[in-house]
């Protein structure tokens, strides 16, 4: 019986650390899309002219 939970206890020590693993590597590449979505909208509000009605 000992066995069958050091196996599961390990097996879920294993698991929390892929999926925290695997969430830093998604908020890192998450930082990298949100810089790059910010600075394609500072360039359109740039770009964008208003345009007025007589």
């Amino acid at each position: 019986m000992i066995g069958w939970q050091t196996f599961w206890t390990v097996t879920l020590a294993i698991s929390v650390f892929l999926f925290f693993l695997v969430e830093v590597v998604v908020v890192i590449g998450g930082i990298g899309d949100i810089r790059s979505m910010m600075r394609s909208l500072r360039e359109q509000a740039g770009s964008f002219s208003v345009q007025k009605e007589p």
